[in-house]
């Protein structure tokens, strides 16, 4: 037995280094193992933080968009609100829209129906100073001032009546012109004139040529120079002339003054005549007063002479003119007054 112990003790010197080394081994495993616990620990920890980062961001993210989407929300539901107010005054516009449009319709047609009743008038008042008074002028302004109102209205309706005014106008203006207002200024003239023409009477009685004086020498006899006194007075008591017309010198004061009045009226038929475009009776007024002048005036007086020269320039104008009727544009009128009624 005992000879067995130191044989062991001698074997187990040799193996004691692998012993150790084991040990070492051991450690340092130990040691890495340490080490990349710790290096795994701190990156977990590292990841750890990250992701609690990234969460905290993700969170604060998610926050903001829970805000953007409810201020999106809020922004939605306030303009649904305005939309629904918009559509609220559109539906009101369109129902003052649809009000307005029948109202300016009912004002339009109460427009057009006070125009044609306007047009209407103006065109029978024409026509009447047309037919009664030949105005001319008149009833081509009056056109003229209907064409324009008539201008202003775009009314299919009216068309007819247009075309009818239009047409009445220009077969007016195609008229040849004759200057009434000239014609009767003259006439006045001419009356006035009568007032003051001389009469063939008052010509005979301021006399005409002097009586020649005798011419007696202051040494004849007596009885020669009481024949030439006595010669001289009969010469300015009794004168002979040669008298024409003797019913001129027939005239009283008064059948004077009936004269000129009767001159005056022949001039004054004679301008109504031109005011209604009636060239017989014209003529004919004319011509008597003209024989009325050559009758009982003194034909000699320059007054009477410039007062026969304008009433022989009267005399030369014609007033055989044929004036139309405005009946087609009073017809279309009527036509269109019906048509609205309808």
């Amino acid at each position: 037995m005992s000879e067995a112990t130191p044989v062991e003790n001698g074997s187990s010197k040799p193996n004691k280094p692998p012993v150790n080394l084991a040990l070492i081994v051991a450690v340092v495993a130990l040691g890495l193992t340490g080490w990349q616990y710790l290096d795994t620990r701190q990156q977990l920890n590292k990841a750890q933080q990250a992701l609690a980062e990234r969460l905290a961001d993700a969170g604060g993210s998610t926050k903001a968009l829970q805000n953007q989407a409810e201020q999106a929300q809020a922004s939605t539901r306030e303009l649904q609100a305005k939309l629904a107010l918009v559509e609220a005054r559109v539906n009101e516009s369109a129902g003052q829209y649809a009000t307005l449009s029948g109202m300016y319709q009912e004002l339009t047609k109460d427009r057009s129906d006070w125009l044609l009743s306007e047009v209407e008038h103006t065109l029978g008042v024409a026509s009447q100073q047309l037919q009664l008074a030949g105005n001319v002028s008149g009833a081509v302004s009056a056109l003229e001032g209907v064409q324009m109102r008539l201008s202003h209205f775009d009314n299919p309706g009216l068309i007819g009546v247009k075309r009818a005014v239009a047409k009445d106008l220009e077969t007016l203006k195609a008229l040849p012109y004759l200057d009434s207002v000239g014609l009767t200024v003259k006439l006045d003239t001419l009356m006035l004139g009568a007032e003051t023409l001389p009469l063939v009477i008052d010509h005979h009685r301021l006399g005409g040529k002097p009586v020649a004086q005798l011419n007696v020498a202051a040494d004849a006899p007596w009885w020669s120079r009481l024949a030439g006194e006595l010669t001289q007075s009969l010469g300015e008591l009794v004168r002979i002339r040669r008298m024409d017309k003797p019913e001129a010198l027939l005239l009283s004061p008064e059948q004077a003054f009936f004269l000129r009045e009767n001159l005056k009226m022949r001039l004054l038929d004679a301008r109504l005549a031109l005011l209604q475009r009636d060239g017989a009776a014209y003529q004919a007024d004319l011509a008597a007063a003209g024989q009325y002048a050559a009758r009982y005036f003194d034909r000699d007086a320059p007054a009477t002479r410039q007062w026969q020269a304008v009433l022989s320039g009267l005399a030369a104008v014609r007033l055989s003119v044929t004036l139309p009727d405005l009946s087609a544009s009073l017809k279309a009128v009527r036509e269109a007054q019906g048509n609205k009624e309808e």
